[in-house]
């Protein structure tokens, strides 16, 4: 006697083609979608690695900068010389360390030439054959300054120098003494561009225990890259002139050169390269500008010694970045028998300066011209700009940042 089984039931058990090719898609559908989660992850970790990588190169370079250039002193002498006495304490031409064995002091600034005072200069290189994301000009400013920095653990008042600069250059050997240094009407192509470095350079004159009573002095130099991949450096400074009209704020030399606002008595601010250069400094030992003083009197009436008067008046600048307490030294080169010295500044009426020191007027024939000055400062504030690539030399990123200085 045979049982009929009910109708639906498989005798073996088993899957049909059918559910078999459904269970297989949805496998595969399954493995596609996390293998995609799996490569979305791996990127969205490495653009996060990336994009820290490249933050983490703005914010080394950039406390450094902040961390020294916020030390800038004033000075009038700037790079490293040994002193004849003509002008006490002051540089003059003929004093300046240059000999190749004392080292590199004239490779800073301007180069071969001694700078007095710090000194910004705008700069720009030009791409050839650029990407269509990229521009074809970029900022390739450079900043060259006095202020007391570490170096190998000893704080030293040194000469700071922050540019862009080829490595290429360095690797081969940089026989101008430049440091890799990109001068302002060099073309490079794309490629190069995309491996430019900051580079920070110190120099410093070694004088220690061991030698501090020795007649050679030697200048040292330091450099450190801070950043690369770095394709703009641009550098501005706050600018105000409290007797004029014009709204004071951050600036580059291209900037302020206009026919409205005189930058600065020196006016040689176009060397052969093009280059627009900014000095913090009045006056100078290379300047020929001459003004004139007038001795403080005695007031009948109350007693009181008014002070010194020192005039530049005539001029659109009027001495106004200097602030009561900075220093500035007169001096004359003949056609008067003013005593040179160094004189702190109590206060600015429009270009008429009025001296704490006294002038010994026994010693001077009253005549008020042909005097020459030197009077160093510091801007209130510096505004920094980088922009930087990733590891892939892609995806430019720009920061900025204000560095406020003792100015």
């Amino acid at each position: 006697m045979s049982i009929d089984e009910p109708d639906g039931l498989r005798k073996d058990g088993g899957f049909t083609l059918l559910e078999l090719l459904v269970a297989l898609t949805l496998a595969a559908i399954i493995s596609l979608i996390i293998s995609q989660v799996g490569t979305d992850s791996q990127r969205m970790y490495d653009s996060t690695i990336t994009t820290v990588e490249t933050y983490q190169k703005f914010r080394y370079a950039l406390d450094d900068i902040n961390e020294n250039l916020s030390k800038m002193v004033p000075t009038a002498s700037l790079e490293f010389y040994q002193d004849q006495g003509r002008s006490r304490n002051y540089w003059d031409e003929g004093e300046e360390l240059k000999d190749q064995d004392v080292g590199p002091n004239l490779e800073g600034g301007t180069q071969g030439r001694y700078d007095e005072s710090a000194i910004l200069f705008e700069r720009k290189y030009i791409l050839v054959d650029p990407r269509p994301e990229e521009p074809e000009e970029h900022w390739n400013d450079s900043i060259y300054f006095k202020a007391a920095v570490e170096v190998n653990g000893i704080i030293r008042l040194a000469n700071v120098e922050y540019f862009l600069a080829d490595p290429r250059k360095l690797e081969i050997g940089d026989s101008a003494g430049l440091d890799g240094k990109i001068s302002a009407d060099e073309e490079l192509t794309y490629q190069e561009s995309r491996s430019l470095v900051l580079l920070k350079v110190i120099r410093y004159v070694d004088l220690g225990l061991n030698n501090y009573r020795s007649t050679e002095v030697r200048v040292r130099k330091k450099i450190v890259e801070l950043c690369s991949n770095v394709t703009d450096f641009r550098i501005e400074y706050y600018y105000d002139n409290q007797f004029d009209d014009r709204p004071g704020g951050f600036m580059s030399p291209s900037v302020e050169i206009t026919p409205e606002l005189v930058i600065s008595e020196d006016r040689d601010l176009r060397p052969r390269n093009g280059t627009l250069a900014k000095k913090f400094l009045y006056g100078g030992f290379q300047s020929t500008l001459r003004t004139n003083a007038r001795a403080g009197v005695r007031n009948l009436t109350t007693g009181e010694n008014l002070p010194v008067q020192f005039n530049y008046t005539n001029s659109r600048i009027k001495f106004s970045q200097l602030r009561p307490g900075d220093k500035l030294y007169i001096w004359t080169d003949g056609g008067s028998t003013f005593p040179s010295a160094e004189f702190t500044m109590l206060y600015n009426e429009a270009g008429r300066l009025f001296l704490k020191e006294p002038i010994n007027s026994s010693g001077w024939d009253q005549d008020p011209g042909g005097l020459r000055f030197r009077a160093a400062y510091v801007p209130p504030q510096f505004r920094i700009s980088v922009r930087v690539l990733n590891e892939k030399q892609k995806e430019p990123r720009t920061l900025t940042m204000v560095v406020r200085t003792n100015g």
